[in-house]
């Protein structure tokens, strides 16, 4: 699956002093046929997509649905079993490690517990040919400027996702790999980092992240790709996935609304409340809703049409089958 190409690269965040990498325009990330298996079970099964510049993508699926395997596979620290990764046109999966470009805070990246923040940044600057005015303003953007003196170890849950951030980002000059970028940050940091992938994403640099809240991602990310045990079931923009789904919006007396959301649930609907505490079912479970809240005597005294929530959408997926299955 191919996500189309996005606005080339603007200015904003400076990019570290080293020699540009010239991509082909079509994909700075193919991903071909790319399988993986630990011992007998099969983490991912014929994954194929292409990422293009400047493109904030999602990565969503379910847990044990092969994300985080994926992201170290592209983050170069995982051998895939089978298939091809090409990165700004070099075969990965035929190399130790991936090139300068790729920057990632995922699992399997190692940061120095004993060493300060400042040394930690300052190091990996070394090894990916950025500057130290690289690593100030790296800092500053993740707002982890006021801890640079402080040693990992020491540091508290948000500080240490920051450092993760900006290490991913001062490396990552072409491709920024993230893996739940907002676990253990507050709303106000939460804020900064979703304009901070809007700026990464002027800038010309790819981003692809993984995350289980789905709001954020709507909120973030102009495309999606969504993995279903193992399997690619979605590449392309997110509206597209989210499609022209419909939910409906329950109207009754809320004397009524906790016991009619029991009822729904109760019956194998899908059902949550709006801000004003009403049930909402997906459309098309609309009239088995009515008739469950009819036979127990609870009136809706009117309904409403409004689209779906990726969220929504999400939990309204076909389910693919497990490996093995017919």
């Amino acid at each position: 699956m191919s996500l189309p190409p996005a606005p080339r690269r603007g200015r904003g965040i400076p990019p570290c002093r080293r020699k540009t990498i010239i991509v082909n325009e079509a994909g700075i990330c193919t991903v071909e046929h790319l399988r993986h298996v630990y011992g007998d079970r099969t983490a991912l099964e014929d994954i194929s997509f292409s990422l293009h510049r400047g493109t904030v993508v999602g990565l969503v699926g379910a847990n044990g649905s092969g994300k985080s395997t994926l992201l170290r596979i592209l983050a170069g620290v995982q051998r895939a079993s089978a298939g091809r990764v090409e990165q700004f046109g070099t075969d990965i999966s035929a190399h130790e490690s991936v090139g300068r470009g790729v920057g990632a805070a995922t699992d399997g990246m190692a940061m120095w517990p004993t060493w300060t923040v400042r040394k930690n940044l300052t190091y990996l600057a070394r090894l990916s040919g950025a500057s130290r005015g690289d690593v100030a303003r790296v800092a500053e953007l993740v707002d982890i400027a006021a801890e640079m003196r402080t040693r990992l170890s020491r540091l508290s849950l948000g500080n240490r996702q920051r450092l993760s951030l900006a290490a991913a980002i001062l490396v990552g000059t072409e491709l920024v790999l993230l893996d739940e970028p907002m676990n253990g940050l507050d709303p106000d940091a939460r804020q900064r980092i979703r304009e901070l992938l809007i700026q990464l994403s002027g800038e010309g640099r790819t981003v692809l992240l993984s995350s289980h809240d789905l709001h954020e991602v709507e909120s973030s990310c102009s495309h999606l790709l969504v993995l279903d045990r193992g399997r690619l079931v979605f590449g392309g923009p997110t509206n597209d996935f989210v499609g022209t789904h419909q939910m409906t919006i329950l109207r009754m007396s809320r004397a009524d609304t906790d016991r009619a959301q029991v009822l729904l649930t109760h019956a194998g609907l899908h059902c949550r409340r709006d801000s004003s505490g009403a049930p909402v079912v997906f459309s098309h479970d609309a009239s088995a809703a009515n008739r469950v809240l009819g036979e127990a005597g609870i009136p809706v005294l009117t309904s409403e049409e409004r689209h779906a929530t990726l969220e929504e959408r999400f939990h309204d997926r076909p389910r693919q089958p497990a490996h093995g299955e017919g």
